[in-house]
């Protein structure tokens, strides 16, 4: 019996905390929009306020203290039902206290209330609580708190975008990679990114199909980094090529942005000079007698060349330097120069090339020989032809003479 006693006074005690612990309300709120920005108005907030006791609450409102970046959305009023939102009353200035009109709970029922807000602004990104207190039976009341986040800024910066390649310069005819590093410098998270890099022209062409990059879960303040290989067609022209850089992403929020960055790449010519002729006026170059000569100077590069001169360094004296100026991609020059006579016998000269591309100041050097004949030299043939032809002549006419025997 005595233990049927314990346990009978033992439940009643549990019943009468749980009671004593049982809150008299329950309040749960919904917000008209899924995410909170900077400049967002006329925002919703439903309040359902359940009671939680078994006897009626008769008189109670509420009132919900507005902080900023929050402010009411209604203008200040305290008259009851010239409100454009009717159900509730807002106290002075726009960052006062919004309040309803009293209103009754059934026991174990609830009541629902709605209040509007907006945002500021320059409201920053994070979290922000709005207390708020039910008043019931004339000095009662319930406090709680609303937590509400404000999503920032989404903002994608492109740090950097660097060309690779085996030269400081991209060439026509090279394969070469494009860096792109950027950084996520807004407010909010990023769920999916997708990087692509779109050339403007055909001469520009990706080492593979893809040439997109997709990147997942991006905090705020994360960088990221691709990498994307393309080639450049051998007989492209040297110049700046657009590439366009475009950014499709989901910030946190889930909204979806789209953008399009161009950027450039330079495109590089090195010039290629070599000698492709070399000629004389006369063709024949006698001792002690001036002549011209004359030198084919071809460019074969992937660029123009500009500045250009030659100079022979032979021994023979005479106009030894020859200004070119430009000699264009897979172009020719002539390259003049008239000499002096000099001494019969083999003249080994150099002749030096100086010019200037994307690539800076160059100078080559090439091995030229000349053949001076001899000026007083004699061929006996055509003497002894001569001879022969008036010996004939001298025959021939005694042959024919009347009386020769």
């Amino acid at each position: 019996m005595k233990i049927v006693y314990a346990f009978v006074l033992l439940t009643l005690l549990v019943s009468s905390a749980s009671a004593q612990a049982e809150t008299p309300f329950s309040v749960t709120t919904v917000i008209s929009v899924p995410h909170l920005s900077p400049g967002d108005r006329n925002v919703g907030l439903e309040f359902t306020v359940q009671n939680n006791m078994d006897t009626v609450v008769s008189s109670a409102k509420i009132y919900l203290y507005i902080r900023y970046p929050f402010s009411a959305t209604v203008s200040p009023n305290n008259k009851l039902d010239e409100l454009s939102y009717p159900g509730y009353l807002i106290s002075s200035g726009g960052q006062g206290d919004e309040y309803t009109p009293y209103f009754s709970i059934d026991a174990r029922s609830s009541h629902k209330t709605s209040f509007k807000i907006d945002v500021d602004r320059s409201a920053k990104y994070g979290t922000y609580d709005l207390p708020y207190t039910v008043f019931y039976e004339s000095g009662k009341e319930f406090s709680g708190k609303i937590t509400l986040e404000v999503k920032g800024d989404t903002l994608i910066e492109i740090r950097n975008v660097q060309v690779n390649s085996n030269n400081s310069a991209v060439e026509p005819g090279e394969v070469f990679k494009i860096a792109v590093s950027f950084e996520n410098v807004g407010d909010n998270g990023i769920k999916w990114l997708k990087l692509i890099l779109n050339p403007q022209d055909r001469s520009l062409i990706p080492l593979s199909s893809d040439t997109e990059r997709v990147f997942k879960d991006i905090p705020q303040g994360a960088k990221k980094d691709a990498e994307i290989w393309f080639s450049l067609e051998k007989d492209a022209p040297v110049k700046n090529y657009p590439i366009d850089l475009m950014l499709r992403y989901i910030d946190e929020r889930g909204v979806e942005y789209n953008e399009t960055r161009l950027v450039g790449l330079v495109a590089s010519g090195r010039a290629a000079l070599d000698i492709a002729k070399k000629t004389t006026e006369p063709a024949r170059i006698k001792e002690n007698e001036p002549f011209t000569l004359t030198i084919k100077i071809e460019n074969t590069g992937t660029g123009d060349a500009s500045g250009v001169t030659a100079r022979l360094e032979s021994g023979v004296e005479g106009d030894t330097l020859a200004y070119l100026g430009e000699i264009k991609k897979d172009d020719y020059s002539n390259a003049i120069f008239t000499l002096n006579g000099a001494v019969s016998g083999k003249k080994a000269g150099i002749v030096r090339i100086s010019y200037e591309d994307d690539f800076g100041k160059h100078e080559i050097q090439k091995e030229l020989d000349l053949i001076v004949n001899p000026g007083s030299s004699v061929n006996p043939l055509p003497f002894a032809l001569g001879i022969i032809a008036i010996a004939g002549v001298i025959y021939f006419w005694k042959w024919r003479k009347p009386g020769a025997p």
